[in-house]
């Protein structure tokens, strides 16, 4: 790792002690600025919650810092009072009238219970479309990232024109390449005074590079990230996680002598002025995680799990890539497979040049994607409405951009004449019967990733399945506890406040730490009243155990670079527990094992209390 100007820097940027910056008179007068009126009606006791009449000593920092600095990188883990923070950080800013605040889309149904709750007891912001209407005020905008990756929301924050952007789950933006952090790149480009605050739990899950542009856009020339790209590029092959590590270099002045390259980079950054992180978990009860095996699995799923592992679906098409045969041994897992079905009989003549038509059309939308992105032309969508444009007879004679793109009239042509549609083919129900005799036996939540699966357990088990969409967000969260349900990993993994569980079964284990981190802190967060957390993780394969094993590695990169405790890691794992050759994956037939739906003892026990 070679000497850079970012690193000289990085190095010189004045250091600080967060703990002695500010002072209990600074702590009063903020909250003093921000308390609601003695008079507002309160509504507490009848939503049987505790009154929020005071803020958390790291939402006090987070908010005064904001203030000071002019922009917030905020690695904060789950459980700490990220949601209030966004909603005082336009009061705290100096000179905001307009805030937009982004959320992911499954969190909107609970935000609007929380900005009610913690109205009663701090002043808020004006709600842009909401009731009331304070003059003096800032206007604050609540927007999903989903509503900014739509084809309408091209020019979404030009219309707003926000001088602060606050970002809750900020990993949200973490792909360059992706529409909405493009828009959101775009719109800093254009109004570089916009200021940022960025507050996750989890900002790199696999990189460095998932948020080194946040940290520049929040902090500038105070980021203790590299602000050059390909300085970013570099350190990565350092920090991150993988099986080929540079040796660190000249980021050793990072460190203290003996200190690990990520350790010191994380105590670098969480030194300077505008970082406040947290360190420990916000809950200090135990957290138990165990393996399952819900065997035995049949003999015919590990033959097609090593089929597919060798490029072969079991209908017997060929995989294209790598990762279409990982992602069909992980359905194997789980007992399916996913496949096209033409119910309107078209030929494979004509399929197989429907295929090339639209792998020939994907890949010049791609190629175009990966240039500088306008306005109208930053999606699929937008890029195939241009296309339609740029071929209109009479020629088009608007305002909006056309693109002539070399491969559309060939798939103008083909697209409508295949109408696939994915099918789940069922192999084998015994990891459903499993789970389902799982959630009968207790009361708890079933984590899946595939919907399918999450259906069909849900009726073996007559429980109901809570899938993606605002229908499904807003019923989860009246659950009670007194009954098991099945989530989607995708829709309610992350935000949601879901302590009245504290039992949990993952059937379907992610391969990502910070995936799991939200995961966990679903049940394991304060307000849980149970004595401790239980979780069973299913690793009958070795897909699934290997998906757990780089869970683990990812979640190590996140714990020494962001500083946050990790759940995943808070004791060893089992001497048990080994990973095996694709021969040897039939995990479950071990000599103590007496009772296939036995669950085994643990192999992370953890006292999660606050040091």
């Amino acid at each position: 790792m070679g000497w850079s100007p970012d690193l000289a820097r990085v190095l010189s940027l004045p250091r600080r002690d967060l703990a002695s910056t500010y002072t209990d008179a600074d702590f009063a007068a903020l909250e003093a600025a921000l308390r609601a009126p003695a008079d507002t009606r309160c509504t507490c006791e009848t939503l049987g919650k505790r009154c929020p009449s005071a803020l958390l000593p790291i939402q006090r920092l987070a908010l005064l810092e904001a203030a000071r600095t002019g922009g917030l990188l905020a690695p904060i883990g789950t459980g700490h009072g990220k949601e209030l923070t966004s909603f005082l950080t336009p009061m705290a800013m100096p000179g905001c009238r307009v805030a937009v605040l982004f959320i992911p889309a499954n969190l909107l149904p609970q935000f609007e219970t929380e900005w009610a709750y913690y109205g009663a007891h701090w002043r808020l912001p004006n709600l842009a479309g909401g009731r009331w209407f304070r003059a003096g005020l800032p206007v604050l905008h609540v927007v999903t990232y989903n509503k900014l990756s739509s084809q309408e929301a091209t020019d979404l924050l030009e219309r707003i024109r926000p001088d602060l952007v606050i970002l809750n789950e900020a990993h949200n933006l973490k792909d360059p390449r992706s529409a909405r952090t493009g828009r959101f790149l775009r719109y800093f480009e254009k109004h570089p005074r916009t200021r940022l605050v960025a507050l996750s739990g989890t900002f790199a899950s696999k990189s460095i590079k998932d948020y080194a542009h946040l940290s520049r856009l929040a902090l500038g020339e105070g980021s203790p990230l590299p602000l050059a790209h390909h300085v970013v590029e570099e350190w990565g092959t350092a920090l991150d996680p993988g099986k080929v590590v540079a040796p660190p270099g000249a980021l050793e002045r990072l460190c203290e002598p003996g200190e690990h390259v990520r350790e010191g980079f994380q105590r670098r950054r969480n030194a300077t002025r505008g970082v406040v992180a947290t360190e420990e978990s916000a809950l200090n009860k135990p957290l138990i995680i165990r393996p399952r095996y819900p065997g035995p699995v049949p003999a015919q799923l590990l033959t097609l799990i090593d089929l597919a592992h060798a490029g072969e679906r079991p209908d017997g098409e060929q995989f294209q890539e790598q990762l279409q045969s990982v992602a069909c041994a992980r359905q194997l897992s789980s007992g399916f497979y996913h496949r096209w079905r033409y119910p309107r009989g078209e030929p494979p003549e004509l399929i197989e040049k429907w295929f090339a038509q639209r792998k020939a059309w994907n890949k010049e939308v791609w190629e175009e994607l990966k240039g500088k992105r306008r306005e109208h032309l930053d999606s699929p969508g937008l890029l195939t409405k241009a296309a339609i444009r740029a071929h209109l007879s009479p020629p088009y004679e608007g305002d909006k951009p056309v693109w002539h793109a070399a491969t559309w009239q060939e798939w103008a042509e083909i697209h409508a004449a295949v109408q696939p549609e994915p099918q789940a083919v069922w192999v084998s129900d015994f990891l459903v019967k499993d789970a389902a005799e799982w959630a009968r036996s207790r009361v708890g939540i079933v984590w899946v990733e595939y919907p399918e699966l999450g259906e069909r357990i849900a009726k073996a088990a007559g429980v109901p399945f809570y899938g993606g969409g605002k229908a499904a967000s807003e019923a989860i969260l009246r659950e009670t506890g007194t009954r098991s349900v099945v989530a989607s990993i995708k829709a309610h993994a992350t935000g949601k406040n879901l302590q009245q569980f504290s039992r949990n079964l993952v059937v379907t284990p992610p391969s990502d730490g910070a995936t799991w981190e939200q995961l966990l802190a679903r049940t394991h967060r304060p307000g849980q009243q149970a004595p401790c957390v239980e979780v069973d993780v299913c690793l009958h394969t070795q897909d699934y155990v290997e998906a757990f094993a780089a869970a683990q590695e990812r979640a190590r990169f996140i714990q020494q670079t962001d500083g946050q405790r990790q759940k995943l890691l808070s004791a060893k794992l089992d001497s048990e527990i080994r990973l095996q050759s694709r021969s040897e994956r039939y995990l479950s037939a071990r000599p103590s094992q007496k009772t296939p739906h036995q669950s085994q003892a643990p192999f992370f026990e953890s006292q999660r209390a606050s040091r």
